[in-house]
């Protein structure tokens, strides 16, 4: 091996093992959780419920803030949700959520809010509980859906998420968390977000997203993110950003992302701006028939204008892609548009396969340094240069994408109920999921 060849894999080994910086996850297992079963049918709540959150507020209230080692339990069956809910500062306990939820209030905020937890389980025993929101009856004017909010040491998973008027599923801050075995439907239309993160060393494995806006998206300020076995079918796509002023996003892995139709394969996006993303993996990417493929875009248009001359993006690195976009002359299948004030460098782009439907193919750069594309520029003085647009040919890797069983040809309408789905047990071609479905177990 070439002493570039050896460089470069040792700079790939830097970066993945930069992925987590420790434990994630309830630091106790959920046996030491079941102590007292705080069910809301002791607690005000019946199973057809018009409103079950009082319910479940006191049981939170009276029964697990008062036994450490507790499970807020919503059997399965149907409940409407008027009245949202911030559970807060209890440490070493569980929310076991086996029925359905469905919004029937237009309030703005959360539903089910979780603060400043620590050592905490939100999941579903038999893998079909979840919140239905009914988006396209107040379509960006009502709730989002959970928020996990500043908590340390825990998971979500097992859950099903529908149709949020909002956002789906928000982790603000905090660390140590996990997110896994997830599906989520979204409407075909932006505001349909369906996992944003930031915080330090969380990760979110095994999901499914379908919606028009964001799939799986790392927000600032985040460090030590694993991202990985993500199914985003006819979604948004998943990204970095937006990104403006004050930016401090490091050390992120995204590997074995499936994205089935959408607006882009992978995209970091920002207008301007200041701070830095820097220590960044993207491996494994197969997509087929989006719009964008790998998609850089620092002049990003739907987003108003920072203060500073760009955030600095560098030592990013794509790795084993391979994949399609609908119109490769209308949209690059590979566009780096970097920032002129604070051109991007060490970009790498090693084993990237990305063509076009219709067999035609343009590429495009501005101010980007690195390898591993026609039109990138090489050096160390990482002056900004004008974008460069260059016609592209096959490459000789590529091949045409795989596909999953549960592919979606569209998007879900905008004006009528979503339907509940269940679970898959796999989230990215030929890889099973990471832990069983807790229904399985």
């Amino acid at each position: 091996m070439g002493f570039k060849s050896l460089l470069a894999s040792l700079l790939l080994v830097s970066v993945a093992s930069a992925q987590l910086t420790g434990h994630v996850g309830p630091t106790t297992p959920l046996s030491s959780k079941q102590g007292t079963i705080c069910n809301v049918l002791n607690y005000g709540g019946s199973i057809g419920s018009d409103d079950i959150g009082p319910a479940i507020n006191s049981a939170f209230t009276n029964c697990v803030t008062k036994h450490s080692g507790s499970t807020l339990y919503v059997p399965a069956g149907n409940y409407n949700m008027k009245t949202w809910v911030t559970l807060k500062d209890a440490s070493k306990w569980a929310f076991r959520l086996d029925g359905l939820i469905t919004r029937a209030a237009t309030t703005g905020g959360n539903m089910i809010a979780i603060q400043n937890a620590d050592d905490f389980e939100f999941y579903s025993a038999n893998s079909a509980g979840g919140i239905q929101g009914f988006g396209y009856q107040c379509r960006n004017a009502g709730p989002r859906l959970i928020r996990m909010v500043t908590s340390t040491n825990w998971s979500v998973h097992d859950l099903i998420l529908v149709d949020s008027p909002e956002f789906h599923l928000v982790i603000q801050a905090g660390s140590n968390g996990e997110v896994y075995n997830m599906a989520i439907r979204g409407a075909n239309m932006g505001g349909s977000d369906g996992v944003d993160v930031w915080g330090s060393n969380h990760w979110i494995h095994d999901v499914e997203v379908t919606n028009r806006d964001e799939c799986v998206t790392v927000k600032s300020p985040a460090n030590n993110i694993l991202v990985e076995r993500i199914w985003c079918n006819q979604s948004g796509g998943s990204a970095i950003g937006s990104l403006s002023d004050g930016t401090a996003i490091q050390d992120i892995v995204y590997r074995n992302v499936y994205t089935n139709g959408g607006n882009q394969a992978f995209m970091i996006k920002s207008n301007l701006g200041s701070g830095y993303v820097r220590n960044v993996l993207f491996q494994n990417f197969i997509s087929r028939g989006v719009a964008y493929g790998l998609n850089v875009n620092q002049y990003w248009s739907s987003q108003s204008p920072g203060t500073g001359a760009g955030v600095q993006l560098s030592n990013i690195t794509f790795q084993n892609w391979n994949g399609n976009v609908a119109d490769g002359v209308k949209r690059p299948p590979i566009q780096l548009i970097c920032a002129d004030g604070a051109p991007c460098y060490d970009i790498t782009l090693s084993n990237v396969n990305m063509w076009s439907q219709t067999d035609k193919a343009i590429v495009k750069c501005e101010s980007a340094f690195g390898s591993g594309v026609s039109c990138i520029h090489s050096g160390s003085s990482h002056t900004s240069y004008a974008v460069v647009t260059q016609s592209a040919t096959r490459p000789a890797g590529y091949s045409t994408p795989t596909t999953m069983s549960g592919d979606l040809s569209d998007g879900f309408a905008t004006n009528a109920a979503i339907p509940t789905p269940t679970i898959p047990t796999s989230f990215f071609p030929g890889l099973a999921q990471i832990s069983p479905l807790a229904k399985n177990k």
